[in-house]
């Protein structure tokens, strides 16, 4: 599956990640979603617990679009055979 564009880079053109290490959510305002991500911005903080959030606001739409993207997506990883994986 080719790397969507949009993604940030750094400087040597490598996707910069931050590994999730929860979230939260919760209707808002009676029309919406508030969905909270904590993320480790740095792998130091991974040891140390010292994670950040962002907070989205979503539509219910949007929460459904972005459900079934990530089914689809989690899916595909799945069922790819993966060769340091034990088979049982």
């Amino acid at each position: 599956m080719p790397i969507e564009p949009q993604f940030e880079t750094d400087k040597d053109g490598n996707i910069i990640t931050n590994p999730v290490t929860g979230w939260v959510s919760s209707t808002f305002a009676e029309m919406g979603v508030i969905l909270a991500i904590h993320y480790a911005p740095t792998p130091e903080a991974l040891e140390t617990g010292e994670y950040k959030a962002m907070q989205f606001v979503m539509t219910p739409q949007q929460c459904l679009e972005l459900a079934d993207r990530l089914t689809k997506l989690a899916n595909i990883v799945l069922n790819q055979p993966n060769p340091r994986k034990p088979r049982n």
